[in-house]
């Protein structure tokens, strides 16, 4: 079986109406799916034309379907998601039903063998699935779950569920009569406001699902920094549909805008080159974080149980100069904190104590964190690390407004693979790995966790760190003079200044 995750898009009929044509054609080539989900459980016929119209891969949305097509089914064929038909046995398959309705027909075909099972695993999309809580009690209850139960016994092949009623980004393993079913949402992630919101979703053959969050306003002219909905429509209004059509209007001509400052014009304007050429454009004269010598700084992340941890049970550690990576992991007693943090220190300390420390968003979390544990259970090095040099290159680029970055968001590994970083596909998130060392330390039992593809994780987001780092470095600046920007805007080199 292939290990390339199968990339799906799930769009609800709310976020597709949201994004205008050329925020829609920019969603899709920015998610790059293999297919397109509307997740809705009601019937949205235009925003399936709409969606279908705008793209070249198939587009999922049974609710439209007539009888005996309630269930449909797609696998990858020669590189491409093409629907199969229910005899066929593909390794990895997509299951999409019309309700948890459908599900006990599903089943029973699986069981007389009308219908055949993926031959690896199956991934069955089901709209209108949802967990109920008991107000009295508060105890949870997979909607349907007896009916997934008896989907999953009939396959024997493992499956994995996406649920159109919970948000992208939830997961939990839920044991249902006995059969354990990983069950991730599909539905809209948590919102901004009024903003609608979707995700692209990276299902990996081993059955985990990783999300990315996305919100309609990250597409179209209102990806660029500086333009607002009255921004977009104002623009639009003067016959700017896209940000192309920004990158080639001279900043004059956009300062003539109703609201568009002279500042704010050449912001979006350099945005706008940033997106379309993919590279970073460093704003200010000011240096990237400084070492202690030649050698670049050393690259940090920690793996913990949560945003408000009671253990750092994974710290990773790449350095750039000699390509070594080093971590430090907790497999065995999640009660003792202190064993891997003592063991980083001694190690870190007599070999690195010299290194400028780098990390991305590390003074709102790793620094912090680090600090609390080091007080509590090695005081003893906590003089030591404070001598440390440490410095957080999101603050430096994004909060600091040193540099324009080419990812929609300004999350690591989003503007990593904008930065063309090709890492190990674990189909991870900072939140399954949290997840996954919260059952360790439930249960007890270390084969609950997937060691190395966590370990894989933790070293992917250093050696991407290191990866925006260098992108950074290597980039040009914008020359803010009129004749410069005027002219349509030009990057300048690091020796024009």
């Amino acid at each position: 079986m292939s290990e390339e995750p199968l990339k799906l898009l799930s769009l609800s009929a709310r976020a597709a109406r949201a994004l205008d044509g050329s925020a829609l054609a920019d969603a899709v080539a920015y998610a790059d799916p293999d297919g397109v989900w509307l997740p809705d459980s009601t019937p949205e016929a235009r925003a399936y034309a709409t969606v279908r119209d705008a793209v070249s891969v198939p587009v999922v949305h049974p609710q439209l379907g007539r009888d005996g097509d309630s269930v449909v089914r797609h696998a990858r064929v020669d590189g491409e998601l093409v629907a199969v038909t229910p005899d066929a046995v593909p390794d990895f398959d997509v299951l999409t039903v019309q309700s948890s309705a459908v599900l006990d027909d599903l089943a029973a075909a699986v069981e007389t063998g009308e219908r055949r099972p993926a031959g690896e695993r199956t991934l069955l999309v089901v709209p209108g699935l949802g967990v109920e809580t008991d107000a009295t009690s508060l105890a949870a209850t997979l909607t349907a779950g007896e009916e997934l139960a008896r989907v999953q016994r009939a396959a024997e092949t493992p499956m994995t569920v996406l649920a159109g009623d919970l948000p992208a980004g939830y997961h939990h393993d839920w044991t249902l009569e006995e059969t354990t079913v990983p069950v991730y949402g599909c539905g809209p992630p948590p919102g901004h406001g009024e903003t609608p919101t979707f995700a692209a979703l990276r299902c990996v053959p081993a059955g985990s699902v990783a999300a990315t969050p996305m919100r309609t306003s990250q597409f179209g002219l209102r990806a660029l920094a500086g333009i607002g909905a009255t921004t977009a429509t104002r623009l639009r209004d003067r016959g700017l549909e896209s940000r192309t059509d920004v990158r080639e209007t001279p900043v004059r001509d956009l300062v003539d805008v109703s609201g568009v400052s002279r500042a704010n014009a050449e912001r979006m304007h350099a945005h706008a080159e940033v997106l379309a050429t993919g590279d970073p454009l460093r704003l200010t004269n000011e240096t990237l974080p400084v070492t202690r010598d030649d050698r670049p700084p050393v690259c940090l992340d920690i793996e913990t149980d949560g945003l408000s941890p009671t253990i750092i049970w994974q710290i990773g550690v790449y350095d750039p100069h000699d390509d070594s990576y080093q971590s430090f992991v907790e497999r065995e007693n999640p009660d003792d904190p202190g064993t891997i943090i003592e063991a980083f220190l001694d190690w870190f300390l007599a070999t690195h104590a010299d290194r400028t420390v780098l990390t991305w968003n590390g003074y709102r979390f790793d620094y912090p964190e680090l600090e609390r544990f080091i007080e509590k259970y090695a005081p003893h090095y906590a003089e030591a690390w404070d001598d440390v040099w440490t410095y957080d290159l999101y603050k430096w680029a994004v909060r600091d407004e040193n540099a324009l970055l080419p990812g929609r968001t300004n999350k690591l590994d989003d503007v990593a693979a904008a930065l063309s970083f090709e890492g190990a596909d674990t189909g991870l998130s900072g939140a399954q790995t949290a997840a996954a060392y919260q059952r360790f330390m439930r249960t007890g039992d270390p084969s609950t966790v997937a060691w190395e593809r966590h370990e894989r994780y933790c070293e992917d987001d250093c050696r991407a760190l290191w990866h925006v780092y260098a992108a950074i470095r290597d980039a040009g600046r914008r020359a803010t003079t009129d004749a410069a920007t005027d002219s349509g805007g030009t990057q300048a080199g690091l020796g024009d200044f």
